[in-house]
């Protein structure tokens, strides 16, 4: 789930757990000829226009601009109604019926996922699952898809890190001659050589694409930081263990986790529980079993230092991620812990975003926050930035965690108000679509909450106190405790804001460059002492050549 928000970076989110996104380098456009209007109006305008284009607007005086104008009273939202049943004492199900739209989207979920590969396969459950709906044993891949294109449905599958699942997404109409497809996706995957090969080749080029970008290698190395490197959760795909993985591992993949006993049906759409039960009754007759036992997840052991540094010649942005670990999903501060991340780095109006974005200029965008799994909870805050300022941004990231952990500046009032409007305004908003609905109902089932939870969410975040942020910050936020990974060009000089201008970083005659702009600030304290590490792209110790 951590590659849901991780995005591990995250993360990820991070995951996921964390966020790529496209450079962060202001582009000037106005002398390329390229249109900025968002009209498509490219070429040499007449002279009228011309005139109008630069004539300044004018706004009427009217008294009403003077004042900003009131929030209106949040409306009020009824949430989704859910059934919780089982199949046979076999399958969990939970129903949420909309009959306003005819259409269905269905998931069965299962323990299992990225914890369960063998270290000498790293990405085996990923591949497996990926392959599982390639077509089955009656149909090949192309027969497969062809008959769900016929129907205007789809049916996919995937592998998270603690579970995975089939999903099938179709109109209601089509219930009958989709549902029969879905069951031998389960039951009967092609899982043919074919196949595999192209899954695998197709990742071995994503991998070369990983490498080469910076926003992706620091996707990629997130969680073998924060977990390190034996850990399940820090393991690292590549070649050599993609290359391992055979069509009898899937085999015996599916044979050992796709079983009924145990799983989750999550339905929402046109369906009701007496179709449900008579849809699986033919199944559940024939398909029986539980799946293997999920070992639960080792302590995690993070990588020895302080600075992680991953050199990317001549790249013209780093990335940088501050991340230790924190509280989980289900800790009782939880309401307060979400609105002290918010405050830090949880949107646009958000501390971090505000220092780097709209005060320095350095970067489009920065943000910070929790991503959370089943047994652990991981801060994070993450930043693209142009190559002359990672110095400068990491110090003015670090200060902001500081400064909010410290209570040298603690939450405001208008900062708290802010927050909990956008996330009690936006609630209505996650449940806006059927797959949507599913997911906030699959994270509650994940992560152990009651099924009722949402029907006190604005009430508990309209609790939450200045106070209550502040004691998150203490508690929770831990600059000595950071490691922070940067992605960036080693030789690439360093700038620094003076008097509001950029200017070189000189030392001894010279200007100092990025890796040894990194040296210096952990030689100095200025964010906190520790091993500077040289990482490469796969994780490995290595050194600048």
């Amino acid at each position: 789930m951590i590659c849901k928000r991780l995005a591990l970076v995250a993360l990820s989110s991070v995951a996921a757990a964390c966020s790529g996104g496209a450079a962060n380098v202001p582009v000037d456009n106005t002398t390329t000829g390229q249109d900025n209007t968002g009209y498509g109006m490219v070429g040499t305008p007449d002279a009228d226009s011309t005139t109008k284009a630069t004539e300044a607007p004018v706004f009427p005086e009217e008294a009403f601009r003077a004042q900003q104008p009131k929030e209106a009273a949040p409306r009020p939202f009824q949430l989704p109604k859910m059934q919780h049943f089982k199949l046979q004492k076999q399958i969990d199900v939970y129903l949420v019926e909309n009959h306003d739209l005819p259409t269905i989207t269905a998931e069965l979920n299962f323990d299992g996922g990225s914890m369960t590969d063998p270290r000498s396969k790293v990405g085996l459950a990923s591949v497996c699952m990926d392959l599982l709906s390639d077509g089955t044993k009656k149909l090949d891949k192309l027969a497969f898809e062809e008959a769900l294109a016929n129907t205007a449905s789809t049916i996919s599958s995937y592998a998270g890190r603690e579970s995975q699942g089939v999903t099938l997404r179709t109109l209601s109409a089509h219930w009958d001659e989709t549902f029969p497809l879905f069951v031998d996706t389960i039951t009967t995957p092609g899982f043919r050589k074919d196949e595999l090969e192209r899954v695998v080749n197709r990742r071995n080029e994503q991998l070369k694409q990983t490498r080469a970008t910076v926003p992706s290698v620091a996707r990629r190395l997130v969680s073998n930081v924060a977990f390190g490197d034996r850990h399940p959760f820090g393991q690292l795909v590549t070649e050599k263990t993609l290359g391992k993985i055979q069509t009898r591992d899937c085999v015996r993949y599916h044979k050992s986790y796709i079983k009924p006993r145990g799983a989750r049906l999550f339905v929402v759409g046109d369906m009701t529980k007496d179709q449900i039960e008579k849809a699986f009754a033919p199944l559940l007759a024939k398909w029986k079993g539980r799946g293997r036992h999920v070992a639960r997840m080792p302590k995690p052991r993070p990588r020895n230092g302080r600075v992680f540094f991953v050199n990317i010649p001549n790249a013209k942005q780093s990335a940088i991620l501050f991340l230790h670990f924190g509280p989980q999903r289900d800790a009782d501060d939880f309401f307060a812990n979400m609105m002290m991340a918010k405050i830090l780095g949880g949107g646009f109006s958000s501390r971090i975003n505000m220092n780097l974005r709209e005060d320095k200029g350095y970067a489009y965008g920065a943000f910070g926050g929790f991503n959370y799994g089943k047994s652990f909870g991981l801060f994070f805050a993450a930043s693209n930035v142009r190559t002359t300022d990672t110095v400068q941004s990491v110090v003015e990231i670090f200060n902001e965690i500081e400064a909010l952990k410290s209570g040298k500046e603690p939450a405001t009032t208008t900062e708290l108000s802010r927050e909990k409007n956008g996330a009690i305004r936006g609630l209505p908003g996650d449940f806006g679509t059927s797959q949507q609905s599913l997911g906030m109902y699959r994270d509650l089932v994940y992560y152990g909450l009651p099924l009722d939870y949402y029907n006190s969410y604005a009430e508990n975040l309209l609790g939450v106190t200045e106070k209550a942020v502040a004691a998150s910050a203490k508690t929770h936020l831990h600059p000595e405790k950071l490691h922070i990974l940067v992605v960036g060009d080693a030789n690439a000089p360093v700038i620094v804001r003076e008097d509001g201008k950029d200017v070189p970083l000189m030392k001894d005659g010279k200007q100092v460059t990025l890796l040894d702009g990194l040296r210096d600030l952990l030689a100095n304290g200025t964010i906190g002492k520790g091993k500077l590490v040289i990482l490469d792209a796969d994780g490995h110790v290595t050194k600048i050549k």
